[in-house]
């Protein structure tokens, strides 16, 4: 690292920066220092020292100190101090691992599953937790959102609501059902026996009638128009109509073209004898009567002549028959086939009249009448044609008789005559044309006469209606954001799923400072962690604060070595800060995590000689044990430096006490003989300056101030062991040693001595589930820590003043006289 200061500011205490200096300065060069030990009180800055460093970290999380620490390269050169400021580019960020309790916070999450087991959440990207937790707490809250809807609507459209729609509707259906009411009315308009359907579509149209402006008096009207149009219908109802009758204003008859062929004049060959004879015959009588007696003489029963009754041979009958044949073909090659083929191709039509039984002729008796005597008069016409083409045909050398008739008169006749009846019809029809229309006002008087009788329930229902739509648009708008939320937490979950912590890491390092394997590990789960303990899984309740600070401990010294290979753990140059790393563990795993910060604090300083630690902790007696690991790895380093093993310089501390955002240096000696503790403390009673008028002189602080808590409640503890067998909270309760203080002291003294029992180095099950300070007397002020030694030194002498005149150097009865007026 090419830094050894750092300035943190701190404008919430009484100075406005703290300067951590790694590194003694001397008149000719600056002796570095890697390791900076504090002690402080609760309020003291430490917290704010480590969540400024922790903002300047890329682990930088939401923090009130908004200043940023400054980083510098203090040097001496030629005798002069110079000071470089280094950037906090992402080099430094990277090198700066803090751990306290917004990393903890922030890092490490413990909570409940479903099934009321703990899991640990350990994450390298908190926000996606805290992503993921408002989330699911969205989520929740969505669910519940739909929840509080959808028992709205099912209580709405229960059953037994009897204002919902379905219930109104049932009420509505009922009168509209009722004799006499829409549906019987509905059925006589359309003249069936049932009642006409209540489907929804017509209770739509029921209810689409606007009838805000009616009156009684106007519902009676429409009551009347009403019946009047049934009355109607049923008229219609008892008649047929007619079949639609058309009549053709044009002949279809060619009379013209008739009476041209009839008149056709066809020119009768020459012949001579016999063949003349023939050709007459054929001319008078037609072509008809000479087959016929073709027929007569070519029969071979034929033996005499049908005329003159003569007889007739054979060849006779042959030569008349041979004559017949050549005058047939002769008056065919005289066009008289020509005409002959047109008159046949015509196609002269009558037509029909109208029969007396049908309903037309019953209905029309006069117009049906003159009809059919046109027609009458007409197909006798055609009749009288007729004939005349089939004489023609017969004898086309004839000319028929002219017929006298005007077949345009008479088809006129037809067309009037036919006009007349189609008229009748047509006005007859008309009223089954107006029974639809009939049908349609009946039924719109129908439905407003339903919807005026039925006004307060349809309000009902419209008002229904409207709560019903609304309680499902709340649905709706509550279910909205369901899909998107859960697609949200699938990614953010898919997302958690990638990252993964060195968890045979971690657990190693637990097992280390429990030194059981089994003692406490973490099982990989569900996008956490669950907690075992012995071979069993354990509730959030389970698992005290001294654990969950190991879990979250363990996870920042594996965090630190993240995506790096075994054999190159901590090989990059960091500064790693701890903020009371041990806290609220029992004594038994506060030498485990001891154990733990030693291992991994000499691999951080001989792994790379530039890497730098800074430990702050408010437990004197853990200040004392820190600064013990210190000495440990250096001596380590020591003698592997001595047999060639390792060629890192010496590792110098440097220890320091902060109050108010002041340093000041801090010993680290140790206490450990009785005598010697005792003297200590009644040294520190007496130590305050006395001034001309023998009163103390307040001083704000001692430099024993850091120990004597845990001096006086070790010296209590051997008192009371050796001298009366008694632990320290029985030396308070016993009342044979109590009768031994004089009265004037002896229920002060019991009450004010009792704290030191708060002091003790307990192990219960508080200690563990709970984070208090460890020695409550490290957040007493001076002044009270005096007062506090005083009457120790007053109780222990008014039960065993020979003991302390014979341990304490210097004891002054007198002295001690004066502090027993503190107990009065």
């Amino acid at each position: 690292m090419s830094w050894n200061k750092v300035r943190v500011f701190t404008p919430h205490l009484q100075v406005k920066n703290v300067d951590l200096n790694f590194f003694t300065e001397t008149k000719k060069r600056l002796r570095d220092e890697r390791i900076i030990s504090i002690f402080g009180r609760n309020g003291s800055g430490k917290t704010t020292i480590s969540n400024a460093l922790l903002q300047a970290s890329l682990n930088n999380t939401e923090i009130d100190e908004v200043p940023e620490p400054s980083f510098w390269d203090m040097q001496i050169q030629q005798g002069a101090t110079t000071t470089t400021a280094i950037p906090l580019d992402e080099t430094v960020k990277l090198e700066l691992c803090v751990y306290n309790e917004k990393f903890v916070d922030r890092y490490v999450r413990v909570e409940d599953n479903e099934n009321l087991e703990a899991i640990v959440m350990l994450s390298d990207d908190p926000d996606l937790r805290d992503t993921l937790k408002t989330l699911e707490e969205k989520k929740t809250a969505i669910v519940q959102d739909i929840d509080i809807a959808k028992v709205a609507l099912n209580n709405f459209e229960s059953s037994t609501n009897n204002q919902n729609e379905a219930n109104i509707r049932k009420r509505i259906d009922k009168q509209l059902k009722s004799d006499g009411a829409w549906a019987s009315i509905g059925g006589k308009i359309r003249g069936r026996k049932v009642n006409q359907k209540l489907d929804v579509r017509a209770f739509k149209a029921i209810q689409d009638i606007d009838v805000s402006g009616g009156t009684p008096a106007i519902a009676k009207q429409l009551v009347g128009l009403l019946e009047d149009d049934l009355n109607y219908l049923e008229q219609i109802r008892q008649k047929k109509k007619l079949p639609t009758f058309n009549v053709s204003l044009t002949d279809q008859n060619d009379f013209h073209n008739v009476r041209n062929l009839l008149s056709t004049i066809v020119s009768m060959p020459t012949f001579s004898g016999i063949q003349e004879q023939i050709m007459e015959v054929l001319s008078d009588s037609g072509r008809t009567q000479l087959d016929k007696t073709k027929n007569i003489f070519s029969a071979p029963s034929t033996e005499y002549c049908p005329t003159c009754f003569r007889t007739i041979t054979t060849r006779e009958k042959e030569e008349l028959v041979h004559v017949i044949n050549q005058v047939l073909t002769i008056s065919k090659q005289n066009a008289e086939d020509d005409i002959t083929n047109q008159l046949k191709s015509l196609n002269l039509n009558t037509l029909a009249i109208i029969n007396k039984g049908t309903d037309i002729a019953t209905l029309f008796p006069q117009e049906i009448f003159a009809y059919n005597e046109a027609v009458e008069e007409y197909n006798e016409m055609i009749a009288r044609y007729s004939k005349a083409v089939t004489d023609k045909i017969n004898n086309p050398y004839a000319i028929p008789n002219t017929i006298d008739c005007d077949n345009n008169k008479l088809y006129s006749s037809i067309i009037s005559a036919g006009r007349a009846v189609q008229a009748a019809v047509e006005n007859y029809n008309a009223i089954f044309e107006n029974e639809q229309l009939i049908k349609s006002e009946a039924d719109f008087l129908n439905l407003n006469i339903a919807k005026f009788n039925n006004r307060d329930l349809f309000e009902q229902f419209a008002t229904a209606s409207l709560r019903h739509r609304d309680l499902e648009e709340k649905v709706r708008a509550a279910e909205a954001p369901r899909e998107e939320n859960e697609r949200s937490i699938s990614s953010v979950k898919a997302r958690l799923a990638e990252q993964k912590v060195a968890l045979d890491q971690i657990n190693e390092k637990l097992a280390h400072v429990f030194m059981n394997r089994n003692r406490l590990k973490l099982i990989e789960g569900d996008n956490c962690y669950r907690v075992l303990s012995r071979d069993e899984f354990i509730a959030t309740s389970q698992l005290s604060v001294g654990e969950r600070n190991a879990i979250s401990l363990c996870y920042f010294f594996s965090r630190i070595n993240s995506n790096v290979r075994a054999d190159q753990a901590y090989q990059r140059p960091l500064f790693i800060v701890l903020d009371d790393p041990i806290s609220s563990f029992d004594f038994e795993n506060k030498i485990g995590i001891l154990s733990l910060l030693r291992e991994e604090l000499e691999k951080v300083l001989f792994s790379n000689p530039e890497s730098k630690v800074l430990i702050m902790t408010h437990d004197a007696e853990m200040f004392h044990h820190i600064a013990k690991i210190y000495d440990d790895i250096e001596e380590r380093r020591s003698m592997l430096a001595k047999v060639g093993k390792s060629n890192v310089e010496k590792i110098v501390s440097h220890h320091y006490q902060l109050s108010s955002g002041r340093l000041t240096e801090a010993g680290t000696k140790s206490f450990n003989d009785y005598a010697q503790q005792l003297q200590e403390v009644y040294n520190y009673a007496a130590s305050n300056i006395q001034a001309s008028n023998s009163q103390d002189v307040e001083v704000d602080y001692h430099p024993d101030d850091l120990y004597i808590g845990n001096i006086m409640r070790r010296v209590i503890e051997a008192f009371s062991t050796f001298c009366y067998r008694r632990g320290v909270s029985a030396i308070f309760n016993d009342q044979d040693i109590l009768d031994n203080i004089p009265d004037i002291h002896r229920d002060f003294l019991r009450t004010f001595m009792y704290r030191l029992v708060f002091n003790s180095e307990s192990h219960s099950e508080e200690n563990v589930k709970s984070r208090p300070d460890n020695n409550a007397v490290d957040f007493i002020s001076h002044s009270e820590l005096v007062k506090t030694a005083r009457l120790l030194v007053v109780f222990m002498n008014d039960l065993n003043p020979l003991h302390l005149q014979k341990l304490i150097t210097g004891f002054d009865a007198n002295e001690v006289k004066v502090w027993g007026q503190l107990a009065v």
